[in-house]
């Protein structure tokens, strides 16, 4: 826009705040200016300064010669540009120099805090939201779809069903060895607790498998195996494809072999139970369980959960990756093998 067309340039420094859906008020509040200014430089009743194009440079990701040419750089006008900019340059007086010189430091300075800020964020922040589902078993009682949710910042803890029903129940937390009461009372209940010295809940203790949870109705226990489900712990997300809604309603869709040789209530829990195990399916999860050892698996990932209480083994196992959580694991794939073999084929295909 010659040198400086003013009259050009406030379309410009309109249409770029266009381009982000953003008000006059929005765009002062990010430049920490009045929105007065923002009107008066879009209606070129104010010209913009040096450091009024450094905003808008960062702020809209353009570089200060494409903002002084009032048009985005390309092949056939990089030169134009370039010559634009030159020209600004060399019509700025010594002040000018000295705000360059000065922007230039701010922004190197900004530019390190914020490495800073999101480097401290990464490490304070990275894998500290978890989400679990769990189950477990006795004797007489099967507990099933339980969820824990799990942040540096709160805790939800919710059993989901236990059948046959029962009224009241009593949750411990056991580490070291060491059991405490932690809940009393009807099982319907959501437990909540912050982050702290006195939670209920101990991050870094359960996050390596040192707590513990024991659900005891009567004189049984259930102790409760967990399964993780959501982390996050991934640098870059990715959007799943849209699921269909045939899609979804098939995604907890009972197998029919699970229909044919287990016996279903009316929210489609299917029990069956075959020598010492304990077979359980609802809603998509798999769960086998006896006196030494738990299998959750669920259907959607193929993720397969694993206990062994004799061994004090647990692993989880996905697309043949192992991660082993406790004890001696190298037997993991042969085991994962023999349950889809026995189990996944028989009845869940």
């Amino acid at each position: 826009c010659k040198l400086m067309d003013y009259d050009k340039m406030g379309q410009f420094l309109k249409s770029l705040r266009l381009s982000k859906n953003m008000s006059q008020y929005e765009l002062a509040e990010q430049m920490h200016v009045d929105h007065s200014k923002i009107n008066r430089l879009e209606n070129n009743k104010r010209r913009p300064t040096f450091d009024d194009l450094v905003y808008y440079s960062q702020l809209f990701e353009i570089s200060l010669d494409e903002l002084i040419a009032c048009e985005r750089k390309n092949k056939q006008n990089e030169e134009k540009l370039k010559n634009t900019f030159l020209d600004y340059l060399k019509s700025q007086n010594s002040k000018f120099k000295k705000i360059k010189i000065v922007a230039i430091l701010l922004t190197i300075f900004s530019i390190i805090s914020f490495m800073g800020l999101i480097t401290l964020y990464f490490f304070q922040n990275y894998d500290t939201m978890r989400a679990y589902t769990f189950s477990g078993s006795s004797e007489s009682y099967e507990l099933t779809n339980g969820l824990l949710i799990l942040s540096k910042k709160k805790i939800y803890f919710q059993i989901g069903r236990i059948s046959p029903e029962v009224q009241n129940v009593m949750i411990f937390s056991e580490i070291n060895n060491e059991r405490k009461l932690i809940y009393k009372g009807d099982y319907h209940v959501l437990l909540q607790d912050s982050y702290g010295y006195e939670a209920f809940l101990s991050y870094q203790d359960f996050i390596e498998g040192k707590q513990k949870f024991i659900v005891v109705i009567g004189s049984e226990e259930i102790l409760l195996n967990f399964n993780q489900e959501v982390s996050n712990n991934n640098f870059v997300y990715v959007k799943e494809k849209k699921i269909g809604e045939k899609q979804e309603t098939k995604r907890f869709l009972t197998p029919t072999k699970i229909k044919e040789n287990f016996q279903c209530d009316e929210y489609d829990s299917c029990t069956l139970l075959k020598e010492k195990n304990t077979l359980v399916y609802s809603m998509g999860f798999f769960y086998i369980n006896n006196d030494v050892e738990n299998y959750t698996y669920d259907l959607r990932s193929e993720n397969l959960s694993y206990s062994n209480f004799q061994k004090n083994i647990s692993f989880e196992i996905t697309n043949n990756n192992v991660n082993c959580m406790s004890g001696n694991c190298e037997e993991a794939k042969k085991i994962y093998e023999k349950f889809y073999e026995n189990y996944v084929e028989k009845y869940l295909k």
